[in-house]
C-alpha cells in the first residue's frame, strides 16, 4: 500500500464526546484486500471501522450520491451495522461537502441497498424491519439460566425470548421485566457466548420508567469480540417493530429509545408496515458527534 487514507472518528446516537458508539470512517481511494482492511481495522481498535468507497455508477435520476460501505468489527466483517451507517453518512455529508439541496445518500452493502438522509440536526436511515420467532419453553429456560450465571443472580424475570427471523437469524431477542433494572446490570458478558450456537448478537430490552422514553435496550456479542456494544443501531430493526406491535402504536409512530450501556445513547425510531412498506421498514434517527479527523499514513505499510 502507498500514500494515505483520510479518516474521521465519529460517535453515533449522541451529542457527547464520551457518549454513544464510536467508529472510525475510512475513505478508500482504491480497492484494498481484505487483509489490508483487517490490518487497518486493528490499527484503529474501534468497535467498528467503516470503509467508504465510490459506488459503481453515477447518482440516480434525483441526484442521490451512491457509495459502497463495508463494516469491520473486532473479529469479522459485519453484514449490517446501524451505527456505522449513521456515522458514515455524517462523515460524508461533512467531509465531501455534499450540497445542502441533496439530503439523501445511498449505500451499497452486503445487506443490500441502504439510504441515509439529513433531518434537522440528526441523520436518519431506513433499514428493513425484522421479525421474531418465539423460543420454546425449554430454550427460554436455558436462556434464563445463562442470564443468571452472567448476572450472578438466582432468577431473572424474562418476559419474552425469541430468535430473529429472516435476515436476523443470528440475533436472540429478549425482553426482561422492568423490575430487572436493565441499566444497572453489570454482567460477565462472556457467559452470553454460551447461548445456542446460532446466536451471535443478543438484544435485551425492557420498558422504561423514564418519562418520554419508549423502551430501554442493550446489546451483547462476545462471540464476535464485542462484550457489549455501546449503542446498537441494527437492534432496533427488532426493537421498533416489537414494541410498536406490543403497544398497538399506529403506523410510523415515533419511539424514543435509550441505550443504557455505560456510554449510553438515544435513538428515535418509527416502524412502518403495510402497502408500500413490504415487508416492513424501520426508520432510525440519531445525532452524530465528530471527535477527530486526520490521515492514516500507509507509506511503509506491509501486508503479509
Amino acid at each position: 500500500m502507498k500514500g494515505h487514507l483520510d479518516f474521521e472518528m465519529i460517535n453515533a446516537f449522541t451529542t457527547h464526546t464520551f457518549g454513544g458508539n464510536p467508529s472510525a470512517i475510512v475513505f478508500l481511494k482504491e480497492v484494498l484486500s481484505d487483509a489490508a482492511l483487517e490490518k487497518i481495522r486493528d490499527n484503529f481498535n474501534q468497535p467498528i471501522v467503516v470503509y467508504v468507497s465510490p459506488a459503481n455508477g453515477p447518482p440516480d435520476e434525483q441526484g442521490v450520491p451512491r457509495f459502497g460501505l463495508r463494516w469491520f468489527g473486532p473479529r469479522c466483517e459485519m453484514r449490517i451495522c446501524g451505527h456505522g451507517t449513521l456515522t458514515a453518512a455524517g462523515a460524508i455529508f461533512r467531509r465531501l461537502n455534499v450540497p445542502a439541496e441533496i439530503s439523501t445518500l445511498e449505500f451499497q452493502t452486503l445487506f443490500g441497498t441502504l439510504t441515509a438522509k439529513r433531518v434537522d440536526d440528526k441523520i436518519q436511515m431506513e433499514l428493513p424491519a425484522g421479525t421474531t420467532i418465539p423460543a420454546s419453553a425449554e430454550e427460554a429456560k436455558s436462556v434464563e439460566a445463562t442470564f443468571c450465571r452472567a448476572l450472578g443472580k438466582p432468577t431473572v424475570a424474562l418476559r419474552y425470548v425469541a430468535h430473529g427471523g429472516p435476515g436476523f437469524e443470528n440475533y436472540l431477542f429478549v425482553e426482561v421485566d422492568i423490575s430487572e433494572g436493565l441499566s444497572t446490570w453489570r454482567p460477565e458478558a462472556q457467559y452470553f457466548a454460551e447461548l445456542d450456537t446460532r446466536t451471535q448478537i443478543l438484544v435485551v430490552t425492557s420498558a422504561s420508567r423514564e418519562t418520554g422514553i419508549s423502551y430501554e435496550t442493550r446489546m451483547f456479542a462476545p462471540r464476535i469480540g464485542v462484550p457489549e456494544d455501546h449503542v446498537c443501531g441494527s437492534a432496533h430493526c427488532l426493537n421498533a417493530p416489537y414494541w410498536a406491535v406490543k403497544r398497538g402504536y399506529p403506523n410510523g409512530h415515533e419511539q424514543h429509545a435509550k441505550a443504557v450501556s455505560a456510554r449510553g445513547g438515544e435513538i428515535w425510531s418509527a416502524y412502518f408496515e403495510g402497502p408500500g412498506y413490504e415487508p416492513g421498514r424501520v426508520q432510525l434517527r440519531g445525532h452524530v458527534k465528530r471527535t477527530a479527523s486526520g490521515t492514516l499514513d500507509l507509506a511503509d505499510a506491509v501486508i503479509n
